[in-house]
């Protein structure tokens, strides 16, 4: 059984890695949705989603600009992992990501070289006018190369990590695992700043206030308050539509005003 979850982890890890190369961009690669995965494979939804929710946070804290940054993704799949595995606090997630990133990173940089040859490879078959061989190439070898450098060192470290961690978090000292909560608090913290940076505006501030007073001082749960959210929600805009026409909408209204631009009411 644990063979067959340490397999199960790789393959998500490959499902996740070909989300933004095959299939689209489904958004599967987000360590929220690759930590729930991972959850549901091994059991523990509860903490796939704890684990989840602070890596998003983590790797919000450390978004990209362009295509520069770092993939918190395989780092989020082994430490959740080993974190469901072996029993160990939610922090210990970091501290397996972290090291688990930097060795990503550098399997991408040589993924990235192989697949240069690749690229080289196709323009020789194209102009031999063998077009099928550059399918073959474009189709087949990029997944393969993308699905073995995800899934190797994945497996490999779920397999071989579940004793490791253990016995990491008997001889690390209490003070370290301290300053690594602080740290992945202080950058989840920072990552949803930036993140209500992008949502708040002078329309809309009043009810994230409100929210929070009520989820401090009410006592109620997370899925009480989402419950609560989305009644109000509805209520308003209930109230602000009732009296309007189906299909009125901004579209219509951008129809009218021809100085109508949608982009400034991001601004708003």
């Amino acid at each position: 059984m644990f063979l067959l979850q340490c397999i199960g982890v790789g393959l998500i890890s490959v499902f996740c890695i070909l989300d933004s190369r095959i299939l689209g961009r489904l958004n599967f690669e987000r360590p929220l949705i690759t930590c729930t995965m991972v959850g549901i494979l091994l059991g523990d939804v509860q903490t796939g989603l704890l684990v989840g929710a602070q890596m998003e946070m983590v790797t919000l804290g450390m978004m990209s600009i362009g295509a520069s940054g770092v993939d918190m993704n395989m780092g989020s799949i082994v430490g959740c992992a080993l974190v469901i595995m072996t029993g160990t606090n939610i922090e210990m997630a970091l501290t397996v990501a972290v090291p688990m990133t930097v060795l990503s990173n550098i399997l991408g940089m040589i993924s990235s070289i192989v697949r240069i040859q690749f690229t080289h490879m196709c323009d020789n078959y194209v102009e031999a006018s063998n077009y099928k061989m550059a399918r073959v190439v474009h189709s087949i070898y990029g997944p393969i190369l993308y699905s073995l450098f995800n899934f190797i060192p994945v497996f490999l470290t779920v397999y071989f990590g579940a004793d490791v961690v253990n016995a990491i978090t008997e001889v690390v000292p209490e003070w370290v695992n301290n300053g690594v909560s602080l740290g992945a608090n202080i950058i989840s913290f920072y990552g949803f700043a930036l993140l209500l940076s992008t949502m708040v505006n002078k329309n809309n501030v009043i009810f994230f206030f409100v929210g929070f007073v009520i989820s401090a001082y009410s006592g109620l749960g997370l899925t009480a308050m989402a419950v609560i959210s989305i009644v109000c929600a509805f209520l308003l805009y209930q109230l602000r539509y009732q009296d309007k026409p189906t299909g009125t909408t901004k579209a219509v209204e951008s129809q009218i005003d021809p100085d109508y631009d949608e982009l400034e009411d991001l601004d708003n």
